[in-house]
């Protein structure tokens, strides 16, 4: 019978990668085998997709992820070129993102929870993203939240280790990671991409960097399908016009409306809500690490001072609304109103005039006063 010499021939390339191959070589030629013999022999169909099934998991072994392959490290400096974080547990609060955002991530996952039945369609899941945003607006953090509901480690390029006075070993510790992280399921991260996947039409970059761009497009290609690789820029215009395409799914993270950033604060403190609205005003433009840092300064502050965080939230406020819109400034006003300020204590913490506070009908509501 046919099949018998193909069996055969697997089995033999089976027993060479076993001593010299990695999991990644290991898992796809068992796959490619498997899908084969599910064919010619039904009666196996269901142990064969079993198997398949334990192949393609999200969820390995560490023995299966060869996690004991040593760190790669930098030649001159001995520096490892990778920050590696295992998943333990979940990302709490659960992370707040734009609802675009929120459905590409969770797709996904979804995608990996159903991995043997897009297989078996000959649908390979996503392998690749392309994260796009300004700095504080979650790209690292997605990639974290990617690998802990995947259960598999996050990779980091450490840049700084990276990069080297000569060219040439740039090259080949770029190299080294790709190789690393291939053989590795995981989800390798990329961040700051536009430093190693510049234009390579600009003049003032270096033949060796060039072919370095051309080689991580190759790997952005042929990236396994039991790994997912994220690239992350706040700088998509240096990036070389090749990337684009080369990426399964490119998500752009905007910056938090004023919603999210509502979102963002009730997660992280249990506040009056014409806090929240007061905070979120004088917030507004800001990213989610921006907000995330104006809070816990009032945390802060309330510990320290042992005081009301209601209380230490008015101050940051009030620090806040100093570089504030002119709007921003009315809304944190008719907030200070709310809590019992005096048109006089509004005009001076706002910088607004007095007439502009009574010309909007910003009056004080009760007598409570916030020291």
């Amino acid at each position: 019978m046919d099949y018998l010499s193909d069996i055969d021939e697997d089995f033999v390339h089976l027993l060479r990668l076993t001593v010299t191959g990695t999991h990644a070589d290991i898992a796809s030629l068992g796959r490619r085998a498997l899908r084969g013999l599910m064919k010619r022999r039904p009666d196996l169909a269901r142990q064969a997709q079993a198997v398949l099934a334990m192949l393609l998991a999200p969820q390995a072994t560490p023995a299966r992820l060869n996690t004991a392959r040593p760190v790669p490290v930098d030649t001159d400096s001995r520096l490892q070129l990778l920050r590696i974080e295992e998943a333990i547990g979940d990302i709490a609060p659960h992370p707040v993102w734009p609802l675009p955002v929120e459905t590409v991530l969770t797709s996904v996952i979804a995608e990996r929870q159903r991995i043997t039945e897009l297989t078996l369609l000959g649908l390979p899941p996503t392998r690749s993203l392309l994260f796009v945003g300004p700095p504080g607006v979650g790209k690292t953090l997605a990639a974290r939240w990617l690998a802990q509901e995947l259960k598999r480690p996050l990779l980091t390029l450490d840049l700084s280790a990276v990069m080297s006075s000569f060219l040439g070993r740039t090259g080949n510790n770029i190299r080294t990671v790709l190789d690393y992280a291939r053989n590795l399921p995981s989800v390798l991260l990329l961040d700051e991409f536009d430093a190693i996947a510049k234009r390579r039409d600009d003049v003032t970059e270096v033949g060796e960097l060039k072919r370095l761009v051309t080689v991580i497009l190759q790997e952005v290609d042929n990236w396994p399908g039991d790994g997912i690789l994220v690239a992350a820029t706040n700088h998509p215009e240096l990036l070389d016009p090749a990337v684009w395409r080369r990426f399964d799914i490119v998500l752009e993270f905007p910056m938090p409306d004023r919603d999210q950033i509502k979102q963002v604060i009730r997660s992280l403190a249990e506040v009056p809500e014409s806090s929240v609205k007061a905070l979120a005003a004088v917030l507004q433009g800001k990213s989610f690490a921006e907000i995330a840092r104006e809070v816990a300064r009032a945390r802060r502050r309330a510990f320290l001072e042992d005081s009301e965080l209601e209380s230490a939230l008015a101050h940051v406020i009030t620090d806040l609304s100093r570089s504030a819109t002119f709007i921003q400034k009315l809304e944190f006003a008719r907030y200070l109103a709310s809590m019992g300020r005096s048109q006089c204590d509004i005009s001076e913490l706002t910088g607004l005039s007095r007439d502009t506070v009574r010309s909007h009908g910003i009056a004080r509501q009760r007598s409570r006063k916030v020291t």
